[in-house]
């Protein structure tokens, strides 16, 4: 079944399914009704999921099953069983986003592949390194790189990456967006992204406090659709294997389309052949538009990728195109048969034996009756052509038929189209299995939260990231016990600070350039800090590797399980910080069982999305290409929504980061989470207008100090601390 080259299409229904599989896709990716990434689409129950297995590995093709969400310690059984379901059905791998699910798969399933999702936030070569050590098939890499990025990272790796080559645009790093999830109160973390980056919105100018008039509200988060149709054959000769096709969301003649028009270009390229594929790009194309680009494949100013708009447009050769699509999209189609060949032996007192291959599988079938004689009614090979011919109702076609019966021969017709079912249903029981797994049935919950009591006595204490070099003032070493110091900050500053851990700070999206600085840097560093703030696991890699600094995974880490904080342990870690979308059940769970030391975020104005493209660069024209260190729009302005909430916009290291309108704040209810035995209360500087009142108040609070008029009316967030994320 492998295929060096492998053509991945989305399905979201069976019908989708069917499409992809029969108009020539290497392999699906699909999910099951929960903990998948698409919630919103139909999905499948566990009956459903097997049917698909057995039919596509019949065809030849993959299955990867998306686990791709993170997850809670109260749905880890669950999850888990739900792997160990799809281990013993056959499955070619799952795809996960959860480190927590990772460990667990790598533990209790271990000749389960796991593809690591894009929700992983995997970037560079050192973040395909973090996950050598385990079980990996492949890693999905983020949408925002180049060829030349891509073939550095293959440089360095034998892990397969697939990539992304058609559909829609995430405005931001996967597995990095709050936005959704703070706004709506639905997760793209979860499976449920509201798209808050397909609504309208408007630029404001901080310094004039106006609106930018003559631009108007539009979708200005928007990108247009992924079409990567004119790199394949660069991606092919770079080493990329598979190559992703997005849409679960969408219907059976998208998938047909889309699939048919990069099976001919990988095909031309893999065959030498020059075919026209314009008719198929044009068909694509018209089953689903926000305007197209090339993506980041190939950074170019004449690239726009901005769509100004929300929704797709269909051609106008739609309703042809769904009416071709209604072949191709069900169980039988008359796409992509498979070919089998019949051998049947009719001798006179002998049952009659029929044989059938498909060439990978052989079965042997016998009547129940032997065959007899019969001048006037023998079973003649027009007979028997016709009743072994009947295969409609099967995903075969008759590829050659061989004769061999005695003259006369009389076998009935009831008896001939018998021994064409049981051969024809044997087969397909065959060419179902693929892999040779022992079962592993239902995983109990004392086998997996088998963690030693943790006795978590830690006393509270304030940890603070600075952003200014001006900011050291805030520093109360009697209040202040950790601080965290960005590397783009003056490091003869960092010195001088007396606390009593020092933690550099590391963004959640870092270059080569910045690596290169890290490494060059990586010395004085050593002198001046006691650890380290990673926030993805290239960066976790990258230092570990690197340096000897202790290790400390941030916030953009997603953790809300134990599993994961043990995973991170056993990779080196010596703390994590919570995600911001844990509430404090999940905080309470983890710090019971992990010896990790921990963090919660207590005072921020939460980044919400990271994103490589500028929405300010339509108001500048500049196309992302010029320098955004001398933009005057990088700090200036402001994003508001239809309900008149402003979003801080600041543009970095080309980079765009947009923060939420209020902070994120524990003020007030401090004392419940520091009962979690939680140790280390962050606090972010960043857009604080006053953050000596708020270490002051935070002080208090943990010291049993109640607090009052630090926090304006309708002017803070709990986040999901105090309620469950959706």
């Amino acid at each position: 079944m492998k295929k060096q080259i492998e053509l991945l299409a989305p399905a979201g229904s069976m019908e989708s399914f069917y499409a992809a599989v029969n108009s020539g896709a290497d392999s699906v990716y699909l999910g099951g009704k929960l903990f998948n990434a698409r919630q919103n689409s139909q999905n499948f129950d566990n009956e459903e999921m097997k049917h698909i297995i057995r039919y596509a590995h019949n065809k030849g093709v993959k299955v990867y099953v998306t686990m791709n969400t993170v997850l809670k310690d109260s749905e880890m059984i669950d999850a888990l069983n739900y792997a160990a379901f799809l281990h013993d059905s056959d499955a070619d791998a799952v795809i996960v986003q959860d480190l927590g699910l990772l460990y667990l798969i790598n533990k209790f399933l271990p000749d389960l592949s796991v593809n690591m999702s894009t929700q992983a936030a995997i970037y560079d070569e050192y973040g395909v390194k973090f996950f050598e050590d385990f079980n990996i098939n492949k890693v999905i890499m983020a949408r925002e790189l180049s060829i030349s990025q891509l073939k550095e990272t293959l440089n360095i790796t034998n892990v397969d990456l697939e990539i992304f080559i058609h559909g829609a645009l995430c405005a931001c790093y996967s597995g990095q967006c709050y936005m959704s999830s703070f706004l709506g109160g639905r997760s793209g973390n979860r499976g449920k992204c509201a798209q808050p980056c397909r609504l309208n919105y408007s630029f404001y100018d901080k310094e004039k406090k106006e609106e930018l008039h003559d631009f108007g509200t539009i979708p200005v988060l928007s990108m247009k659709d992924f079409n990567a149709g004119q790199s394949i054959g660069e991606l092919i000769d770079a080493g990329i294997k598979t190559f992703k096709i997005e849409g679960r969301m969408k219907g059976p003649e998208y998938t047909s389309a889309v699939v048919e028009y990069y099976r001919e270009i990988i095909d031309n390229h893999l065959t030498g052949k020059t075919t026209d594929i314009s008719e198929l790009e044009k068909k694509a194309i018209s089953t689903f538009s926000r305007g197209y680009t090339n993506g980041y494949l190939k950074p170019s100013k004449d690239d726009e990728m901005f769509a100004r708009t929300s929704s797709g447009v269909k051609g106008d050769d739609i309703e042809n195109i769904e009416e071709e699509t209604k072949d191709i999209a069900h169980e039988f189609s008359s796409f992509r048969r498979k070919k089998v060949k019949f051998a049947i032996s009719l001798k006179v007192g002998e049952q009659a034996v029929l044989t059938a291959t498909d060439g990978e599988n052989e079965v042997v079938v016998k009547s129940s009756e032997v065959c007899e004689t019969s001048i006037k009614n023998p079973a003649t090979e027009e007979i028997i052509k016709e009743q072994l011919g009947k295969l409609g109702s099967t995903i075969y076609e008759l590829e050659k038929l061989d004769i061999a019966s005695d003259e006369n021969v009389f076998l009935r017709k009831s008896t001939l189209n018998q021994l064409r079912r049981e051969a024809t249903e044997l087969l397909y029981e065959k060419g179902a299995v693929v892999y040779s797994r022992k079962e592993a049935g239902n995983i109990p919950l004392s086998r997996v939260f088998d963690f030693e009591k943790n006795k978590n006595d830690a006393r509270a204490k304030i940890s603070l990231k600075i952003n200014h070099n001006n900011e050291i003032e805030f520093i109360d070493n009697m209040k202040v016990k950790r601080v965290y110091v960005p590397y783009n900050l003056d490091m003869e500053m960092a010195k001088t600070i007396e606390v009593e851990e020092k933690y550099l700070w590391i963004p959640n999206i870092v270059s080569k350039s910045e690596y290169a600085q890290f490494d060059k840097n990586m010395k004085i560093y050593e002198g001046i800090f006691d650890g380290v703030c990673v926030n993805n696991p290239g960066s976790f890699y990258f230092f570990k590797e690197n340096s000897n600094l202790k290790i400390h995974c941030g916030p953009f880490f997603n953790i809300i399980n134990s599993f994961s904080a043990e995973l991170l342990k056993g990779k080196g870690a010596e703390s994590i910080t919570f995600s911001i979308e844990a509430n404090i059940k999940d905080m309470e769970s983890i710090t019971r069982n992990s010896t990790l030391r921990t963090e919660i975020v207590s005072h921020a104005y939460a980044q919400l999305m990271v994103m490589k493209n500028c929405p300010m660069s339509m108001v500048k024209n500049c196309k992302n290409l010029q320098d955004c260190s001398k933009c005057e729009y990088r700090e200036k302005i402001m994003l508001k929504d239809r309900k008149g909430v402003y979003f801080n916009i600041e543009r970095e290291n080309k980079l765009t980061h947009i923060y939420n309108s209020v902070p994120l704040t524990l003020i007030g209810k401090v004392y419940d989470f520091e009962r979690a035995g939680i140790e280390f209360f962050f606090v972010d500087t960043k857009y604080l207008e006053d953050p000596e009142e708020i270490i002051d108040a935070m002080y208090c609070e943990i010291n049993g100090v109640q607090t009052s008029n630090v926090l304006q009316e309708n002017g803070f967030t709990r986040g999901h601390y105090l309620k469950n994320i959706l």
